[in-house]
């Protein structure tokens, strides 16, 4: 190739060389200057091909401006990540394909290589008509095609539905520049690919065959891996470590370009970054915010801002905030809403959600709604009203005691009665007619949810203009064991926390009162939880202590630890353990008929984690 000249130049700094551990060639250890790359930690829209390609072609224009011979660009840039069934549409993949045309020929009118997410047609044969691919496009010549070997199928992913796998005994090609010094000789690699070092994943190996090892094997001593690697907490520092890791182990600097940005439930975090083999980061793009940075290889001091940023990004309520924030403002604007309604109970999950809707789309933008009921009382009624005023929102109030009772004297009338309690004479049933047949109370208690619910879905559908998405405020621990009513409180086109815990929702009130001047009333946070639902009621009336609670909804659900397993474990009596466990067996079917929720955990409700609905009583 005739790109990348001059990578090797005699600088007064030191060049290390190394010896490769499976074979007896002398490596480059560091990039020398004066070459420039460009990470282009890219925020995509999923399916969107010209929206994509648009972006793209920017960012190659930004860093051949910096300078840059060579920009990197997420898994799957050109199509968004995952783009799911939208791949079984040919004229889809085409659009992708031609996307790659029009990408050289700007990398041949600014002089500069890109590398890509794209796919492309199987050459392997196999069922799978497709390939997850990286492709290197040079200003001139033949675009060159990287293809992933691990296809992840867990959780949130289901590549094998749509990819064949790169076969493991194929030998990805090394991209090689040269002069009289030495040579650079790339390996790419694709996301999932670097995720299998036997050494840092040694108890939790998933696949028998490390591409990098092949990678090293080839003679590559530079390791790019682009990437769309999906938020959860903890995994931000768990993957800079497992990078960093790899550069030392194999002596060979790691570059890594991770996609930002969500799409529908899934937060890409970024954390894009160069990682040296003596552990330095010299480069790095952040985290939860789309941005290209131009690593020039000269520049072998650590990135100043680095730690600090990775500090944020391992608390998990700092980063858990920032990922919310960031799914919040995507889901919006790629699915055209501008402005978000939520229902405003006074309690400590509307005021969280309210808050982080605030500081996700300023002030303008989010309408608080409080619907006091015959239950309500007049410290959460006070609290709902100062928590808009303090963030400076637009707040309605709307008693529903009148709607409500009108509802049950509907309901509740003879008629009604005595067709639900009152076999049809001459009916074929057997069962007796309870003597004093009651009402179930959770009838008027749901009831109350569900007037609320059509007020939030009336006001959401009745404003036109901004487009006004409902977000419902539901928590991980009540969405576990069903605490919440089907088109009541669970009314809404996003589930903002619904896979945030309990004791979360109490860390990140806290941190938002830190960072936004205490919008939320003290008396929200201190206060019991209840649903204002019936006389007195608290929420420790239906369930355990919510850190009971949320430690065993954390093993059954997100370490998948059996009912037996979490008895021995001493976290609560047996009892409990099996009433919640059963809980949240019996609560699938309102899970399944829930909004989509943004996923922070590594296991959340939804479509990373499929259970069937009727299996049975427990």
């Amino acid at each position: 190739m005739t790109v990348l000249r001059c990578l090797l130049s005699s600088r007064s700094y030191n060049t290390h060389l190394f010896i490769a551990p499976a074979f007896d060639i002398p490596c480059i250890a560091f990039l020398p200057d004066p070459m420039k790359i460009a990470l282009c930690q890219l925020d995509t829209i999923t399916g969107n091909i010209a929206h994509n390609l648009s972006r793209i072609i920017g960012q190659l224009r930004a860093a051949a401006g910096a300078g840059a011979k060579l920009a990197i660009f997420p898994e799957m840039a050109v199509t968004g990540y995952p783009p799911k069934d939208l791949l079984e549409y040919d004229s889809f993949v085409q659009k992708a394909e031609a996307a790659l045309d029009t990408i050289q020929q700007t990398c041949t009118a600014l002089r500069i290589t890109c590398i890509t997410g794209a796919v492309s047609r199987n050459i392997f044969g196999g069922k799978k008509t497709l390939l997850n691919t990286a492709a290197l496009i040079p200003p001139g010549g033949a675009i060159e095609l990287t293809y992933k070997k691990l296809l992840p199928t867990y959780d949130v992913f289901d590549e094998h539905r749509y990819f064949e796998p790169c076969p493991p005994d194929f030998t990805s090609p090394i991209h090689s520049w040269a002069d009289q010094n030495g040579q650079v000789r790339l390996g790419i690699s694709i996301c999932e690919d670097i995720w299998n070092d036997n050494e840092f994943w040694a108890d939790g190996r998933l696949y028998d065959y490390d591409p990098i090892e092949g990678l090293i094997h080839s003679g590559a001593n530079l390791i790019i891996n682009i990437s769309a690697s999906p938020f959860v907490a903890g995994k931000p520092a768990r993957r800079a470590s497992m990078l960093a890791h790899i550069a030392r182990k194999r002596a060979t600097p790691v570059i890594c370009v991770n996609q930002v940005g969500g799409c529908d439930q899934i937060i890409f975090d970024g954390g894009s970054g160069v990682f040296l083999p003596d552990g330095t980061v010299p480069c790095s793009a952040g985290w939860f915010s789309e941005r290209m940075v131009v690593w020039d290889t000269h520049h072998r001091k650590p990135d100043a801002n680095y730690h600090a940023t990775l500090q944020r990004a391992g608390d998990d309520t700092a980063a858990i905030h920032d990922a919310l924030i960031l799914g919040l403002r995507d889901y919006l604007a790629k699915t055209g809403f501008r402005q978000v309604i939520v229902g405003n109970s006074g309690g400590i999950d509307s005021a969280t959600v309210i808050t982080l809707a605030t500081a996700a789309l300023d002030s303008a933008n989010v309408i608080s709604v409080s619907m006091p009921g015959p239950f309500t009382s007049g410290e959460t009624r006070a609290d709902s009203a100062e928590l808009a005023r303090r963030l400076g929102i637009r707040h309605i109030e709307l008693p529903i005691a009148a709607p409500f009772d009108t509802m049950r004297a509907l309901l509740e009338s003879p008629p009604v009665l005595d067709a639900l309690f009152h076999h049809p004479a001459g009916s074929a049933s057997s069962a007796p007619i309870p003597s004093g047949a009651r009402i179930s109370k959770l009838a008027n208690e749901n009831l109350q949810a569900r007037i609320r619910g059509n007020i939030l879905m009336w006001l959401s559908n009745a404003i036109t203009d901004p487009p006004t998405l409902l977000l419902s405020t539901g928590n991980k621990s009540e969405m576990a064991v069903g605490y919440c009513t089907l088109y009541g409180d669970m009314a809404g086109g996003l589930a903002l926390i619904s896979d945030v815990p309990k004791m979360m929702v109490y860390k990140l009130a806290r941190h938002l009162n830190s960072a936004m001047g205490k919008p939320i009333p003290q008396s929200v946070i201190d206060r019991e939880p209840t649903a204002e639902l019936a006389p007195n009621q608290k929420d420790t009336d239906s369930l355990p202590p919510y850190p009971v609670l949320d430690d065993i909804i954390r093993l059954y659900v997100e370490e998948r630890r059996g009912e037996e397993e979490i008895i021995a474990a001493g976290v609560a009596p047996v009892d409990l353990v099996r009433r919640v466990v059963r809980m949240i067996g019996n609560a699938e079917y309102k899970r399944q008929q829930a909004p989509p929720g943004l996923k922070v955990t590594s296991k959340a409700f939804g479509f990373g984690r499929r259970m069937p609905i009727a299996r049975g009583r427990i």
